[in-house]
């Protein structure tokens, strides 16, 4: 896994240093992007890890905000922040009914995006991203709620390092438009929504 992140970073940098000319790409500069994912499958990350547990996982969309700002070229800074909820239903071997309740997991980071391009319409990038994700868990029900296993393994931090292969961005209007991304690492792996271009 670490010589694909690493390949895949080598990758966007060569993209970079490919860029034509040195110019400010069109769409994407000084943008407010907001973004709702369609591969939540993939991203989460609560669950009872102790073998003696089943577990069941219903999972929402990783909803997701963010901003993105350059003055020029090619390169931009952005931040990001996503939300998503993880309802656990956890039974034993035997299939007795053990508690359930939600994990909330909480995303916060930095990201930087390399554009490359010169169309008026279309801005495609890729970049890297660095964020902590936070697990915490809500009210709990059933006869084991008291020991909760749920509580006990889903309240936590961690840090999360990720790469952004490829993105795209498409003005609909002059301000206005739609982007899909493909992205390792949290808070989304597959994600479509709209942004809106500020200046």
């Amino acid at each position: 896994m670490k010589k694909l992140i690493l390949t895949l970073f080598c990758w966007t940098m060569v993209l970079g240093s490919f860029a034509q000319d040195n110019e400010k790409p069109a769409v994407g500069v000084s943008s407010l992007i907001g973004h709702v994912s369609i591969g939540n499958g993939i991203a989460g990350g609560a669950s009872v890890a102790d073998s003696i547990y089943n577990e069941t996982r219903t999972k929402t969309p990783v909803f997701t905000i963010g901003a993105d700002y350059t003055k020029g070229g090619n390169f931009s800074i952005g931040v990001i922040t996503g939300y998503q909820r993880i309802n656990l239903n956890v039974t034993d071997t035997f299939n007795n009914f053990l508690e359930s309740g939600d994990v909330n997991r909480f995303y916060l980071g930095i990201r930087g995006l390399w554009h490359y391009g010169k169309s008026d319409k279309i801005d495609l990038y890729s970049g890297v991203k660095i964020g902590i994700v936070a697990f915490s868990t809500g009210a709990i029900s059933g006869p084991q709620a008291k020991k909760s296993v749920i509580k006990r393994e889903n309240n936590r931090t961690r840090t999360s390092f990720g790469i952004i292969p490829i993105g795209a961005r498409f003005l609909i209007t002059d301000n206005l438009g739609g982007h899909i991304q493909m992205s390792i690492g949290a808070p989304t792996f597959l994600s479509v929504g709209m942004n809106y271009r500020i200046l």
